[in-house]
């Protein structure tokens, strides 16, 4: 007994939940012709969905549909859909915009259990597809509606039944540019998937009985006995006498109030602790290649390194610790003298800046710059463990083009180099070669991993 199965496995029980960045659509028939009028089903879920990029994130979907509460037994039941509305969060906009993307589709599976009068139908996969959405800019959180139709299904045991969605998993997806080109938010691929896990409690989205198709036959009354004769009143007794009342005691003296007790000085309040970061910042890791030209020097720089970011979606902004491998550069000293120096790089504080969804990134860093050799032709003429910068230099740099966050971009800037200190016997002469404004810099960041 239970469902007959004249269908494929797919049409036992149907709920397909479809979803972009947690867009997702339910579809479960258990529509009947003939069967009790339709009533609301609704069916509020929280999943946290780990996606390219932005990791973690929160969606909520409501899914409304009109199901009967009751369904005959022995008949199929027609198709019929099922609203959802997916809240999705500003992250997930501030994150998607970051990389050029404009709309969103794909694919979705639902985990399904339909509980029928003969048992349960567990570990249904039903897989339907996402509609094409608008991702919005500026970010904000956003509602996204989507639909669904299910197969029909046939019941053949009376009794309670119900429909739950266990969970969803979202695949095949594809965030598009204005131009609609694919977004890579996996390296070297179009797609990507995104496994979601159930944060609420509710499951179920609608309960129903399954009833029988024929009525039975009503059972014959039974006759009416006959009334019994009434009863004959009994004499009412005489009333007793009643008793004398008893004197009243004396009442006793009121004992003396207690002093009241002095009240405990009241304690201080502890502090509320502090609340795990709903949002935690995204790392990112880069390698570094580029050159910078010192135009006092005449002469060019070889740069090699990488920086470790931790963005923070919300407000656009990052932090970051930049690494720049020990160099040397080739120089030419009043257009003829050759020149040659060793560079180290001593950072001062952290490195800072902003993206935002256009793909403009700023940069803005200080560092010592450190020449422990200097030479020419050959000779040294200064340098030392504490040849470096008076004062620590200011680089700000600006992405040349977008820059890609999953990728990564070009960057380029100008800065001042300060006058050198403690560099020997020629520190002077060898400053006046060497420091000075417009020198610049010009770079690449790539993604690492």
């Amino acid at each position: 007994m239970g469902i007959q199965r004249k269908r494929t496995k797919g049409a036992l029980s149907t709920l397909a939940v479809t979803a972009a960045i947690g867009v997702v659509t339910t579809t479960v028939s258990v529509t009947a012709v003939g069967t009790a009028a339709a009533v609301p089903a609704k069916l509020v879920q929280d999943y946290s969905c780990v996606f390219p990029l932005i990791n973690a994130d929160p969606i909520k979907i409501t899914i409304t549909a009109d199901i009967p509460a009751e369904i005959q037994k022995g008949q199929a039941t027609p198709a019929f859909e099922i609203d959802a509305n997916t809240l999705v969060s500003s992250r997930a906009a501030q994150g998607l915009g970051l990389v050029g993307a404009k709309t969103l589709e794909g694919k979705a599976t639902a985990d399904v259990t339909v509980n029928t009068p003969s048992g349960p139908l567990s570990g249904i996969k039903v897989e339907n597809d996402v509609a094409k959405g608008n991702i919005p800019s500026p970010p904000a959180d956003f509602t996204v509606v989507a639909k669904g139709n299910a197969p029909s299904l046939t019941f053949d045991k009376t009794g309670d039944g119900s429909i739950d969605v266990n969970n969803i998993s979202l695949h095949d997806m594809i965030a598009r540019d204005a131009n609609g080109k694919p977004v890579q938010l996996v390296t070297g691929k179009d797609t990507f998937d995104a496994a979601c896990t159930l944060t609420s409690t509710d499951k179920t989205l609608h309960r129903f009985k399954v009833v029988d198709n024929d009525p039975t036959n009503p059972t014959n009354p039974t006759n009416p006995t006959n009334p019994t004769n009434p009863t004959s009143p009994t004499n009412p007794t005489s009333p007793t006498n009643p008793t004398n009342p008893t004197n009243p005691t004396n009442p006793t003296n009121p004992t003396n109030p207690t002093s009241p007790t002095t009240p405990t000085s009241p304690t201080d309040p502890t502090s509320p602790t502090n609340p795990t970061n709903p949002n935690p910042p995204i790392h990112l890791s880069y390698g570094l290649t580029g050159s910078s030209v010192i135009k006092a020097a005449n002469g060019t720089a070889a740069l090699a390194g990488g920086i470790e970011a931790d963005f923070d979606l919300a407000s656009g902004t990052y932090n970051a610790d930049l690494t720049l491998n020990p160099t040397s550069g080739k120089f030419s000293i009043l257009g003829f003298l050759p020149a040659t120096a060793k560079i180290e790089f001593q950072q001062v504080g952290r490195t800072n800046g902003t993206l935002n969804t256009a793909g403009d990134l700023t940069t803005k860093s200080s560092m010592y710059v450190k020449l422990p050799e200097i030479a020419v032709f050959g000779i040294p003429l200064g340098g030392g463990t504490d040849c470096k910068t008076g004062t620590p230099a200011d680089v700000n740099l600006a992405s040349d083009g977008r820059f890609d966050p999953l990728g990564g971009g070009k960057l380029k800037g100008t800065y001042t180099l300060p006058p050198l200190k403690s560099c020997g016997a020629f520190n002077d002469i060898l400053s006046a070669f060497t420091s000075g404004p417009g020198n610049t810099i010009n770079m690449t960041l790539a993604k690492k991993g």
